[in-house]
């Protein structure tokens, strides 16, 4: 058999095919014999009828067959050549069975890119040291006793960190913003009992919530902001707007005392003493999380800066179609309805391609070295990330095996589990220099 290669750009080659007489005989006679065996011709029992019948009842269809074995036939020996690598055939084109009974072809194909791996053993990492202190403690137990905070009305002046009860109508030059400006949000346009935190942080309009502090229940003002220039609605960025505001009500936060009482609320089974252990402890694993996925992170980003090479453009597509579909499910579940996840299709979708193009890279040359260091994946890892699956996805067990058999689930898992094995060994291997713990972003103002 007589192969010749032919690269192209973007990881393409078109690899041609001439197979000899001889050959396509051979492939012929079994494809023939394996007709006579199974023929069901009027007259003869299967099995018994002649040869020379059979080839021209199903002349067509052994044909057929015929050429499909010997495209495999040059898809097994091009798979053996050192010079490409196969990812997966684009198309099966210039079929021709000529007089002589030689047979030739071409396949199109996409061919896993050619690099140099750089010295991936012991790549260099900074990690923040894990370690918990009495004041990180005090500011979880803040977040988990907020969760229990009670509202109190109160009878003076609001100030920052009160609640204020409003109903608000929203102006511009003396006209209702609903009148002038019926699209915009519904919180620009009027608030109907609307409870509001008079934070320092402005996150609602930049000088609202100043021009609230020191209202009183049932008392009435104007506020006037300046619409900033990522104001939601365009024309009104950089005018004024006047808010009538009357204030309903003015609520006190109260937090639970931090006692036996609020440990029990917590676990009935805990004291104050095992709440702030428990605590501790969950604060440790949450940074060691993090700790580990920035190992990860790191790993990666060293081996995707020192490397650039080509990519098949084909697999970029798949993983940016499959990476859209996610972020849209994702925005489904999280409650945004389709109208707006259609309005904001071309973000997602290029969102979806850069990733897929990191994504894409970053396997090959994972791939690559899972190859050199013989990473495997057992078969008991491979029932455990089932079971994770079936029971996150509420799918009984069997069912889940039968559909993964067949749609092909279980050797995209299989290469997904491979992934995982080679960046957990690149990160046993790094060597890791300790940092300063890092301060966690509580959400608080001090």
């Amino acid at each position: 058999m007589n192969i010749t290669l032919e690269t192209q750009p973007n990881c393409r080659a078109v690899l041609h095919f001439e197979i000899p007489a001889s050959a396509v005989q051979q492939e012929r006679e079994s494809v023939t014999s394996n007709y006579v065996r199974y023929a069901k011709l009027p007259g003869f029992r299967p099995g018994k009828a002649p040869k020379s019948v059979v080839e021209k009842k199903y002349q067509p269809q052994i044909r057929e067959e015929l050429e499909q074995a010997l495209v495999r036939l040059g898809y097994q020996e091009a798979s053996k050549r050192e010079d490409v690598e196969i990812l997966n055939v684009v198309n099966v084109k210039e079929q021709v069975l000529h007089d002589d009974q030689s047979f030739t072809f071409a396949l199109e194909v996409n061919t896993v890119p050619k690099f140099e791996l750089p010295e991936y053993k012991g790549i260099a990492v900074k990690l923040p040291r894990v370690e918990v202190t009495e004041e990180d403690v005090d500011h979880e137990l803040l977040h988990l006793r907020e969760r229990f905070q009670t509202f109190n009305d109160v009878e003076r002046p609001a100030a920052l960190g009160d609640f204020v009860v409003v109903h608000a109508e929203g102006h511009v030059d003396g006209q209702p913003i609903g009148d002038t400006h019926p699209d915009a949000p519904a919180f620009l346009k009027k608030m109907d009992g609307n409870w509001l935190e008079l934070s320092a942080e402005e996150n609602f309009l930049p000088g609202f919530f100043a021009g609230l502090v020191g209202i009183n229940k049932d008392e009435e003002r104007d506020v006037t902001v300046t619409a900033p220039e990522d104001f939601p609605v365009e024309e009104l960025r950089g005018k004024a707007l006047v808010y009538k505001v009357k204030c309903s009500a003015v609520k006190e936060k109260e937090l639970p005392a931090l006692d036996e009482e609020f440990a029990k609320k917590i676990n009935a089974e805990w004291d104050l003493e095992r709440l702030r252990n428990e605590v501790k402890t969950s604060i440790e694993r949450r940074r060691e999380q993090a700790r580990e996925e920035s190992k990860a992170n790191q790993v990666i980003s060293f081996l995707s800066e020192k490397l650039e090479f080509e990519i098949p453009q084909d697999a970029v597509n798949r993983e940016a179609q499959r990476r859209t579909n996610e972020i849209a499910n994702n925005a489904l579940r999280q409650g945004m309805d389709q109208q707006a996840i259609m309005a904001a299709q071309e973000q997602i979708v290029n969102a979806a391609t850069q990733q897929a193009r990191q994504n894409v890279k970053v396997d090959f040359i994972l791939s690559e070295i899972a190859k050199r260091e013989n990473v495997t994946v057992s078969e008991e890892q491979l029932r455990r990330a089932l079971a994770q699956i079936s029971v996150q996805e509420n799918i009984a067990p069997k069912k889940l095996l039968n559909d993964a058999r067949k749609n092909g689930m279980i050797d995209r898992l299989r290469s997904d589990l491979l992934i995982q094995n080679t960046v957990q060994l690149l990160k046993d291997q790094a060597i890791v220099e300790e940092t300063e713990p890092e301060k966690e972003d509580c959400g608080h103002q001090h």
